[in-house]
């Protein structure tokens, strides 16, 4: 009996293993992709993945920019003073100055890189819907 109820367990979790893995699942868009990026027309998706390839690459320009203005010398320490507490000293500035920036580009990066991971998905999914349909019709 105990060897029945483990051939039946083990085939349930293969079963669940197979459906949770299979192409068509992988394919299937989910719900955030079908209420955003599915409602684009094709060209519509290719201008947005180039200009959120832009904005990636122009955030990464400004934080490299930032980091070799520490390098050089650039007192930002005063600038974040006269910014947050109207020159009075402020603690931390320095730390405030450095990790403030570091944490808004790693932000802006992962926010870029999810949008961008999400449309080349949907662009992925319609080419090899087009690919079937193609191949379907020889």
């Amino acid at each position: 009996m105990e060897a029945g109820i483990r051939a039946r367990t083990s085939a349930r979790i293969r079963e669940f293993l197979v459906a949770r893995l299979s192409p068509e699942r992988t394919r299937r868009a989910t719900l955030f992709e079908r209420l955003t990026v599915e409602r684009l027309t094709w060209s519509s998706a290719v201008r947005l993945n180039r200009w959120l390839e832009v904005l990636g690459r122009l955030t990464t320009a400004v934080w490299a920019g930032f980091m070799a203005s520490l390098l050089l010398g650039v007192e930002w320490r005063e600038l974040v003073q006269d910014a947050v507490n109207s020159g009075r000293p402020v603690k931390g500035a320095v730390a405030l100055a450095i990790i403030l920036p570091t944490l808004l580009f790693v932000a802006a990066r992962s926010v870029i890189g999810f949008l961008r991971w999400r449309l080349q998905r949907e662009l992925w999914r319609r080419d090899v819907a087009r690919l079937e349909d193609d191949a379907q019709r020889m």
